[in-house]
């Protein structure tokens, strides 16, 4: 079906469908508690309640987010990932800068641990 629209000339839409579908990609790795939703080792992120304060738990988000984009979701190349300082408490944002189809792009990503809540947002 890409072919399709590549030819028929919808890149726009085929690109727009790629980063959705990056974007679904992301949310189901990143909604998996590490070792217990999948059997792939290092998928997910860890139970990360008990780390102490939040710039530590910033950091070690960071860092399973950026090993969970490079393992599992090829399609995206990862620059950066920025920890969004917000007062509110038991919610954490990042920013993440990356490569989709050799074009930067921004996706936010929110987490709400009370909640059990994740979102990659465009």
């Amino acid at each position: 079906m890409a072919l399709l629209r590549k030819l028929a000339g919808h890149k726009g839409l085929a690109e727009d469908h790629e980063i959705k579908s990056i974007i679904d990609n992301l949310n189901n790795v990143l909604s998996s508690k590490r070792d217990y939703g999948f059997f792939l080792h290092n998928f997910g992120l860890s139970d990360y309640k008990y780390h102490g304060s939040n710039d530590y738990i910033a950091k070690v988000l960071i860092d399973e987010i950026t090993e969970n984009i490079e393992l599992f979701e090829p399609r995206m190349v990862l620059n950066n990932i920025v920890h969004i300082k917000d007062d509110k408490l038991f919610k954490l944002s990042f920013s993440l800068d990356c490569m989709i189809r050799n074009r930067p792009h921004t996706l936010k990503l929110f987490m709400d641990p009370v909640l059990g809540h994740y979102q990659v947002n465009s």
